[in-house]
């Protein structure tokens, strides 16, 4: 089932502890208030909510507390006229969010994000979370790493399958054995294969003896193989975005299979 990566898949990833809830003030709260609970969660911002209610108003950042502070703070004036921000309420310090549903894919987010250095996620006036660049940069890094691995696992496949059809000849009548049924589109060598063309010719009845000194158990490979063929499908093809800890370590498993095979 096609399954894209929303913004509430990402906020189920980014907490940690059942329960968590996205930290907030409220439009009665003074500046100082905000400040301690950027401090205290190592926050840049928070979303301000409506103190009746419960409707979120904007967001309250350390940016827009700077701005506030240049805007309402006048030492020119006579008496240098110096406000104290801290005590001022966090409407004085408000800006605009984005609030997008949590439905909303996050791939299509990109153009947002251009311009705010994060999302709230929420309908209806109701906000259930806030995710920063640093929550979007964490998906496309593993994104990429999951990318690189496969890559890994694919080279080193094809470097297997070079060691044990060692000559044109060798790779040639293995082609032939694995795919003769194709009418069209017959592969003619490696870099024509994609990975599933690799199980299907280290698998083929015919090929298998010369590479069962290697691989050594036949169910065992395939199994492992189709596994990783449906993984690298549903990477390629963004059905998957992150990958839970047991698909991550099955590719740092298979990485290291093919290590010590090669």
């Amino acid at each position: 089932m096609f399954k894209l990566h929303t913004l509430a898949r990402l906020v189920r990833r980014k907490r940690r502890m059942p329960g968590d809830k996205v930290v907030t003030v409220t439009t009665a709260d003074k500046v100082r208030t905000a400040v301690g609970l950027m401090i205290r969660h190592n926050f840049s911002q928070l979303p301000v909510l409506n103190d009746k209610t419960g409707a979120v108003e904007g967001v309250i950042s350390t940016d827009s507390i700077v701005r506030a502070i240049y805007h309402l703070t006048s030492p020119d004036l006579p008496g240098g006229a110096v406000v104290n921000v801290m005590g001022l309420g966090v409407t004085q310090c408000l800006e605009a969010a984005p609030l997008r549903p949590g439905q909303s894919d996050m791939l299509a987010m990109g153009r947002t994000l251009e311009n705010t250095p994060y999302l709230l996620v929420g309908e209806n006036s109701i906000v259930t979370d806030i995710l920063t660049h640093y929550d979007i940069v964490y998906l496309f890094r593993e994104l990429a790493a999951h990318f690189l691995a496969i890559g890994t696992i694919e080279q080193r496949l094809r470097t297997l399958i070079t060691k044990v059809l060692d000559t044109p000849e060798k790779l040639a009548a293995a082609i032939d054995n694995a795919f003769s049924y194709r009418k069209e589109n017959q592969p003619r060598t490696l870099a024509d294969m994609s990975l599933d063309d690799y199980r299907s010719l280290i698998m083929n009845k015919h090929n298998w003896p010369k590479f069962e000194p290697r691989f050594s158990d036949r169910q065992a490979t395939q199994n492992r193989l189709i596994k990783l063929r449906d993984l690298r499908n549903d990477l390629f093809h963004f059905r998957l975005h992150i990958l839970n800890p047991e698909q991550r370590d099955f590719i740092q498993n298979t990485v290291h299979w093919l290590e010590n095979l090669v």
